[in-house]
């Protein structure tokens, strides 16, 4: 007869979570919910109770024990008009808003960027959504998808009719950006985005004004981390003890007072940086907690192992390397398979391939900007020359944050990232902007979904 007990229990528990949601929805439904919580039970199972009347009084306790517990935790993350500040700069509306239409909110404001003054602004619209109870993770119910779309599509109207020229989609390489685009018209830009905000919405964000100030705009998150790198940061960071075996650096750390997934992170970021740095992976193996790879630059090697939570990095020549991978490491080289990691130049070579397909380019010398690999070179559009440059890069930030130097640094030029064999690809196009159109027109870009 227990059993009968603890089934309205758990009917009541399961009726208080449905009214912890439906009350965040509607407030009348949540509270008649809740109190169907504490009737609909007694009345299923009428006929054990109307025979054990006093066992109302713990299911009730429990119950309304239960129907605490399960409420959704606070909520402490930002809403919708933080999101859209953190997505413009801007509080309130104090500027024009063109070409934007109205939302639900608007902020728009003067800010400068890149030594020059542009217009933002944006409008927004709150989406639906309910926080589960006891988890508090947020579920959306509806976004208004259509609404943003359509503020998108009669901004960029308004924007072509003024005379813009539109010179590129997928300018920026945001998983929150549903789409976004670059107009430009005799030295002035104007930058659209409809993109997901903090707070749970979407947004239609606009920036209008000097080239380079609306291109810094819409690159500003980045920054430099393994910028002009030669070797990885975390060997320095970190406290590595290092010594020397003949010509071998010998680097160990121990992570013992650390969780196994840090220890794991760390690994990972090792790696991530030896790429970031232009050293291409040749060998990696695994073996029951061990693991290991080994990569190489100009003949200069890192072996890096895991084993545990100690962290063992072997630097030096290639094969004196590889030779103290099997006698100091407690990995070794067990296990090992050939990795033939694509190298930087390999890639930049590619890149070029695809471009001729295209366009005729003309080497021109050496980009000033630092990278793995890189060549600038001339191309003709009608009567025009055009500069175009590749840089390759090991990671999206060191992409992301040579975009920004090139594209704030003059209103003339504009470059995409392209993701190629695992590395990342500045394309920068300067020239007028009719020209840098049909040049990053003929790139092959993967759609947004």
């Amino acid at each position: 007869m227990t059993g009968k007990l603890i089934a309205s229990v758990a009917v009541s528990a399961l009726l208080s979570s449905l009214a912890w949601i439906i009350l965040q929805l509607n407030h009348l439904l949540g509270v008649l919910l809740f109190i169907s919580a504490v009737i609909v039970p007694p009345l299923v199972f009428r006929n054990y109770y109307s025979k054990r009347p006093l066992r109302l009084a713990p299911f009730l306790i429990i119950s309304l024990i239960l129907m605490l517990l399960l409420m959704p935790p606070p909520v402490t993350g930002p809403n919708v008009e933080f999101g859209l500040y953190f997505a413009t700069g801007c509080w309130g509306r104090k500027a024009d808003t063109w070409p934007l239409g109205g939302g639900e909110l608007t902020y728009s404001c003067n800010k400068t960027v890149a030594y020059s003054t542009i217009l933002v602004s944006g409008v927004a619209w709150k989406s639906s959504g309910v926080r589960l109870p006891v988890l508090g993770r947020y579920v959306t119910l509806y976004e208004p998808r259509e609404k943003a779309d359509n503020a998108y599509s009669e901004a960029a109207k308004r924007v072509e009719s003024e005379g813009y020229l539109g010179i590129v989609e997928n300018y920026v390489s945001d998983s929150d950006i549903m789409r976004d685009a670059l107009f430009a018209r005799d030295g002035e830009c104007v930058y659209l985005a409809e993109t997901r905000i903090l707070g749970g919405g979407l947004a239609v964000i606009s920036a209008r004004g000097p080239c380079r100030g609306v291109k810094g705009f819409a690159l500003r998150w980045h920054d430099d981390y393994l910028w002009n790198a030669s070797e990885p940061p975390t060997f320095v960071r970190y406290r590595f003890n290092w010594s020397s075996n003949g010509s071998v650096r010998v680097g160990k750390l121990d992570l013992s007072d650390w969780p196994g997934e840090w220890v794991r992170n760390t690994y990972k970021a090792i790696e991530i940086e030896l790429k970031g740095t232009g050293y291409v992976k040749l060998m990696e193996g695994k073996s029951g907690d061990c693991r290991w790879s080994l990569w190489t630059r100009g003949g200069e090697s890192h072996y890096v192992a895991l084993k545990g939570k100690e962290i063992l990095v072997l630097s030096g020549k290639t094969t004196e390397v590889k030779n103290s991978a099997e006698k100091l490491s407690p990995c070794g080289l067990r296990n090992g398979r050939e990795v033939r990691g694509t190298t930087p130049e390999e890639v930049l070579n590619a890149v070029i391939a695809e471009l001729n397909g295209s366009l005729v380019l003309k080497p021109a010398g050496e980009p000033a900007l630092w990278s793995l690999a890189g060549k600038e070179f001339l191309t003709s559009v009608g009567e025009k020359n055009v500069s175009v440059n590749l840089l390759v890069y090991g990671i999206r930030g060191q992409c992301d944050y040579a975009r920004y130097l090139l594209d704030a640094s003059d209103g003339e030029t504009t470059s995409i990232c392209l993701e190629r064999r695992g590395y990342f690809v500045a394309v920068a196009v300067k020239g007028e902007a009719k020209n840098v159109q049909f040049v990053l027109s003929s790139i092959k870009q993967p759609k947004r979904t």
